[in-house]
C-alpha cells in the first residue's frame, strides 16, 4: 500500500472505487495508529489515492455535449 505513487507503471489505470476504496483503508489504519509521522503518510496517501480516484473518473467521463452551444 506504501508504494510511491509516481512511479510510473505498465499495469492499467484501475477503476475510480478500487482508488476510493485504497484511500478509505488508508484513513482507517491512519485512525489506529498512534506515530503522528505515520498517520500523516496514511493520510497524506489517502489524498494521493482520492487524487487517483478524480482523475480516474474524470479520464472515463464523456466529454460534454456542446453541440447546443
Amino acid at each position: 500500500m506504501l508504494r510511491a505513487m509516481n512511479q510510473p507503471s505498465d499495469l492499467p489505470p484501475q477503476p475510480a472505487e478500487y482508488y476510493r476504496r485504497k484511500a478509505a483503508r488508508a484513513r482507517q489504519v491512519a485512525e489506529g495508529v498512534t506515530t503522528r509521522a505515520i498517520k500523516l503518510r496514511l493520510l497524506e496517501l489517502a489524498l494521493e489515492y482520492d487524487k487517483l480516484a478524480d482523475g480516474t473518473e474524470s479520464a472515463t467521463r464523456p466529454p460534454p455535449d456542446l453541440s447546443d452551444i
